[in-house]
C-alpha cells in the first residue's frame, strides 16, 4: 500500500514539472475572455482610478483595455511563434527538420503575425470610435435680422464643444501621459457641412450648404445664411461631420441692426384710373424686442390726391404703429384716392412719392422740410439725411376716353327725290383729351353723305362739339324707311376710343301731284253743285 502511494506521489510530481515545462516554452498562455475582463475590470475599477470616471467611461475603459490586453496576447504569440520558425529554420539548415517542419514553423509565424496586426488595427479603432463619440458640436446661437440691402439673414455659432475627459480616457497610456494640446488636436473636427432647413427636408438657407473645414477644440465660428422664406420663425439646423448628421430644431432670436421698423411692398408702382382708388399692401417689421411707437408719413403726393393707412383687418384708420416683443412684424393697407378731376400734367404721369416711419422725434425735421417746399415735390437729398426707414412708391393716374353722339331727333321724313339734312353733337365724356375725333356716315346703297367739319383736331374732357350732316338719298329710292348709322372714334396717343353708334332713321316718302289734285277737287265740287241744283228742282216740282 505505501509503494502505491509513493508511485501515485512520483507521477504527480512529473506531471507537475511537465506542465512547467511546457509552459516554459510556450509562453505565457492564452487568457480566455472572462479571465480578461475579470482582470480589465480589477484594474479598471480600482479605488485610486475610478472616483472620477463615469459609467460611460468605465465601460470605455474595459473595453480598451480588453483591446489592448488581446494585441499583448497576439504579440506574445507572435513573438513565441517567430522564436520557434527561427530555431526550426536552424534545425533544418543542420539538417535535423525536413522541409515540412520549416514551412509548418514559418507558416504559424505569419498567422500569428496577422492576429498581431488585426489586434492592434482592433485597439486604434476602438479608440477612434471612442474619441467620435467624446466629439460633439453644439448651437450656441441663432439669430436672425434684416441686412442694409433689406435681405433677411440668419446667424449660427456652432462652438467644438468635445468632451475632452472622455478623450483622456481613451488615450490614457501606462508609460506616458498625454499632454493637452495633443487632447485639443485629437479633438479638431474638420469638414463641418452646414445648412438651413424647415422642417426635415427643405432647405430655406442660401448658400444651400456651409462648409467649416476645421473646428478646433472649444472654438466657435459663426455662419450667415440668407433666408429663402422670410417669416420663418423656427430653423432646423443640419450638421454633418465624422461620417453623421445631426439635426438641431432651434426658434431664431430676433435682432435688429437698426432699431426701425423696416418697410417692404410687392406693389410698389401702380395705375389707378380717375375717381377710383389704388391700394398699396404694406408689411412693416421691426425685429428688435424692446417696445416703441412709431409715426407715418408721405412725401411728395400732390395735394389733390387723398390717403389713408388702412388696418388690414379692422378697416381702421392709423396714423402710429406700435411694436411689442411679442409683435414684430404688422400690415396695412395705404389707401390712395384719385380725383375725377384731376390737373391734366399728373394725368397719364408718374407720380413718385415716399413712405417713411420714423420716431415721433423726427417729425419736426419732416415739417420743416414740407415748409421749405410747399408746392414742389423734396428733393432726394433732402431726404435721405432723415432719421427713418423709408420706401419709395409710384402712382400712375391713369384717364379714361369716352365719346358719345348725341342725336336730338332719331327720325326724319323727306319726299322722294329731296336731300336730308340733320345736326348731331360729339361730346367727350371721358377724364382724357381726344385727338382727330373722326365722325362718319354708315348709309344704304348708292346713297351719298358729306359731315362738316370732317375731323375735329381735339375735344378737351366735358366739351362737345356740333357736326351737319348731308345725306342725298339715290336717285331710284323707293318709298320707305331706312337706316342712317352715325359713328366716330377719335385717338389719345395711339389708342383708339370709339363712341357707341347711333343711327337714324330716314322716312322716304312719295312726291305729290298738284294739278290732278286741284282737277279733282274741282270735279267733286261740281258734282256736289250738281246734286244741289238738281235736289232744288226736284224738290220744286
Amino acid at each position: 500500500m505505501r509503494n502505491k502511494n509513493h508511485s501515485f506521489s512520483f507521477i504527480l510530481v512529473l506531471a507537475f514539472l511537465a506542465g512547467l515545462t511546457f509552459c516554459a516554452y510556450a509562453g505565457e498562455p492564452e487568457m480566455d475572455a472572462p479571465a480578461v475582463e475579470a482582470e480589465v475590470l480589477a484594474e479598471t475599477l480600482a479605488p485610486e482610478t475610478s472616483e472620477a470616471l463615469s459609467k460611460d467611461d468605465l465601460l470605455n475603459r474595459i473595453k480598451i483595455e480588453k483591446a489592448k490586453l488581446t494585441l499583448k496576447q497576439a504579440e506574445s504569440t507572435r513573438n513565441q511563434a517567430k522564436v520557434d520558425w527561427e530555431e526550426t529554420k536552424n534545425l533544418f539548415e543542420r539538417r535535423i527538420y525536413a522541409l515540412d517542419d520549416l514551412n509548418k514553423a514559418q507558416q504559424a509565424y505569419e498567422q500569428a503575425d496577422l492576429k498581431y496586426q488585426q489586434a492592434k488595427n482592433d485597439l486604434d479603432t476602438t479608440k477612434l470610435e471612442f474619441l467620435k463619440d467624446a466629439t460633439l458640436i453644439t448651437v450656441v446661437d441663432a439669430k436672425k435680422y434684416r441686412a442694409e440691402d433689406g435681405r433677411i439673414l440668419a446667424s449660427v455659432t456652432l462652438r467644438n464643444d468635445s468632451d475632452i475627459n472622455k478623450a483622456r480616457v481613451v488615450m490614457e497610456e501606462e508609460d506616458r501621459e498625454f499632454p493637452e494640446s495633443e487632447l485639443n488636436a485629437l479633438l479638431k473636427i474638420e469638414n463641418v457641412v452646414v445648412s438651413l432647413r424647415s422642417g426635415a427636408a427643405t432647405i430655406i438657407g442660401d448658400p444651400y450648404q456651409l462648409i467649416i473645414e476645421d473646428l478646433n477644440y472649444g472654438e466657435e465660428k459663426t455662419l450667415t445664411f440668407a433666408l429663402l422664406e422670410r417669416d420663418v420663425e423656427d430653423i432646423t439646423i443640419a450638421i454633418e461631420y465624422l461620417g453623421e448628421e445631426k439635426k438641431y430644431t432651434v426658434y431664431l432670436k430676433k435682432e435688429a441692426v437698426q432699431d426701425l421698423p423696416t418697410i417692404t411692398t410687392t406693389q410698389y408702382a401702380q395705375q389707378g384710373e380717375l375717381g377710383n382708388k389704388v391700394v398699396y399692401e404694406l408689411e412693416f417689421e421691426r425685429l428688435a424686442k424692446t417696445e416703441q411707437s412709431f409715426a407715418l408719413v408721405v412725401l411728395n403726393l400732390p395735394r389733390e390726391l387723398s390717403f389713408n393707412f388702412l388696418d388690414t383687418r379692422s378697416g381702421a384708420r392709423i396714423t402710429q404703429l406700435k411694436f411689442t416683443g411679442d409683435i414684430s412684424k404688422q400690415n396695412l393697407n395705404l389707401e390712395v384716392s384719385i380725383p375725377e378731376k384731376l390737373d391734366q400734367k399728373l394725368v397719364d404721369s408718374e407720380i413718385n412719392f415716399v413712405i417713411i416711419i420714423t420716431r415721433q422725434a423726427e417729425l419736426k425735421n419732416i415739417y420743416a422740410l414740407q415748409q421749405k417746399y410747399p408746392d414742389a415735390p423734396i428733393p432726394d437729398e433732402e431726404i435721405t439725411p432723415l432719421k427713418g426707414n423709408r420706401t419709395s412708391l409710384i402712382l400712375n393716374p391713369k384717364g379714361t376716353g369716352k365719346l358719345e353722339i348725341l342725336l336730338a331727333n332719331s327720325y326724319k321724313e323727306v319726299k322722294q327725290g329731296e336731300p336730308v339734312s340733320f345736326k348731331f353733337s360729339i361730346i367727350n365724356a371721358g377724364t382724357l383729351a381726344l385727338r382727330r375725333i373722326t365722325p362718319e356716315l354708315d348709309l344704304p346703297l348708292e346713297w351719298e353723305g358729306t359731315l362738316t367739319p370732317k375731323v375735329l383736331e381735339m375735344i378737351e374732357p366735358g366739351e362737345k362739339a356740333g357736326i351737319e350732316a348731308n345725306i342725298t338719298p339715290a336717285a331710284d329710292v323707293s318709298i320707305g324707311d331706312y337706316t342712317s348709322t352715325i359713328k366716330c372714334e377719335g385717338y389719345f396717343g395711339i389708342e383708339t376710343i370709339e363712341a357707341v353708334d347711333k343711327d337714324c332713321t330716314i322716312h322716304i316718302a312719295a312726291v305729290s301731284n298738284i294739278t290732278a289734285t286741284l282737277m279733282l277737287v274741282l270735279v267733286l265740287v261740281g258734282l256736289v253743285l250738281f246734286i244741289a241744283v238738281a235736289s232744288i228742282k226736284i224738290s220744286r216740282r
